[in-house]
């Protein structure tokens, strides 16, 4: 879901987005997580993907519950958030919360509600190095919390899914420092991760969409960063010109001193800007003359 120029789910993100919407897929990643499971089928796992148009800024990249005993939330992460652990804690509240309504319990009830148990995973898929797990009490109290959550972040490049993600999404960041052209950088991603086996089965199978979505990716950091560069220079000009004009007035203030406070002028010049107050009050808000206040509105036409 984009805006203009502010991008809330990056385009890199929405190839996880899709490549977890087969169920295949969350499968082989939950055995991977388990390699001990090996009767797991399809049909044991309810995706609980949190979505933003439901739950006001709370969505993750993908949930799931897997026979009613654990519920998984991975988020993709290419740059890192210092609020991670707050943020799963959101995550696993509104999921359980959902869970509640679905399977028709109530934590009013006067009889335990039956969870799921919580497994929660980051995959992070940009450069610096992490540990292999956080917590929310270290991350937040220095250990020294009575609720705790704890969060394993996969963060190589390998032959499981989450590596293989990790791989192409590291790619495409090397890939687009090279290129200045959108189907350039999704193409030449494209064509290395095929090389690599990065998501080969995936990204064949859809080609047309992969490369539509890095590309417009592309295009949307590439505004982004221009939109960055514009307002910046904007601020900065604006500062030149804020300054050139106080610089003016305080040059011609310096004439009307004469015993007042510098301050008072400044002030009094800043309200007859704003236009929000009549002459009068101003001198009244001032202490300054009305008469001083008046050559001030002159001073400004």
């Amino acid at each position: 879901m984009t805006n203009d120029v502010t991008v809330k789910r990056k385009s890199k993100d929405s190839v996880f987005v899709k490549f977890f919407s087969y169920i295949e897929n969350v499968k082989q990643l939950y055995e991977e997580f388990h390699p001990e499971i090996t009767d797991l089928k399809e049909e044991d796992i309810q995706v609980q993907t949190l979505d933003s148009a439901i739950v006001n800024t709370i969505y993750n990249d993908l949930g799931f519950i897997v026979k009613d005993r654990y519920v998984v939330l991975v988020e993709a992460q290419s740059t890192w958030n210092p609020n991670m652990a707050l943020r799963m804690l959101f995550y696993i509240s509104e999921t359980y919360r959902r869970y509640l309504i679905d399977t028709q319990q109530s934590e009013h009830s006067t009889s335990k509600v039956n969870l799921p148990k919580p497994e929660l995973y980051v995959i992070y898929t940009g450069e610096q190095e992490k540990p292999e797990e956080i917590s929310f009490s270290e991350e937040f109290f220095g250990g020294n919390s009575d609720i705790e959550l704890k969060i394993k972040v996969l963060s190589k490049v390998d032959a499981t899914l989450a590596g293989q993600y990790v791989g192409f999404c590291r790619v495409f960041d090397e890939q687009r420092k090279l290129y200045e052209n959108s189907i350039e950088v999704a193409m030449e991603t494209y064509r290395i991760c095929i090389e690599k086996g990065y998501l080969e089965e995936f990204m064949k199978s859809h080609e047309k969409e992969v490369i539509d979505m890095m590309a417009q990716l592309f295009d949307e950091e590439v505004m982004r960063k221009q939109y960055d560069i514009a307002s910046r220079r904007k601020e900065r000009e604006e500062g030149r010109l804020e300054g050139r004009l106080e610089g003016r007035l305080e040059g011609r203030l310096e004439g009307m001193i004469a015993g007042e406070e510098k301050n008072k002028l400044l002030t009094a010049q800043t309200l007859i800007n704003m236009g929000l107050l009549s002459l009068e009050n101003i001198s009244l808000a001032t202490g300054l003359p009305l008469s001083k206040i008046q050559e001030l509105s002159e001073m400004k036409n």
